[in-house]
């Protein structure tokens, strides 16, 4: 049994479209993590640095402040990211993925 897990394993990885899968899903990953990564840190190092724009209202006869709105914000994007990813992984990701799977058996 292991010898069959091995050859299958073997033609996967010399598989071209599984390198390029492999490329393809590095480079979307770092794209996705850059993007969150300057939307929290904005969010964090503002706070840090200018807690007093947070303080502030976010409008003539709102009792909301701007800190809280841009939290909402910085979560929704959070949940915008994830359905940017389902649908980056149902397009590009699992269509390379099957190619591969039928290549191997």
């Amino acid at each position: 049994m292991g010898s069959r897990t091995d050859d299958v394993t073997a033609r996967v990885l010399a598989n071209p479209k599984y390198h390029q899968l492999v490329r393809k899903r590095n480079a979307i990953s770092l794209v996705f993590f850059v993007v969150m990564l300057v939307i929290y840190a904005g969010f964090i190092l503002t706070l840090a640095f200018v807690p007093e724009l947070f303080a502030r209202p976010s409008g003539a006869g709102f009792t909301t402040s701007i800190g809280v709105l841009t939290a909402t914000l910085v979560a929704g994007s959070a949940v915008v990211m994830i359905a940017a990813y389902v649908q980056v992984s149902n397009k590009v990701f699992d269509p390379l993925i099957r190619a591969i799977v039928e290549d191997a058996t």
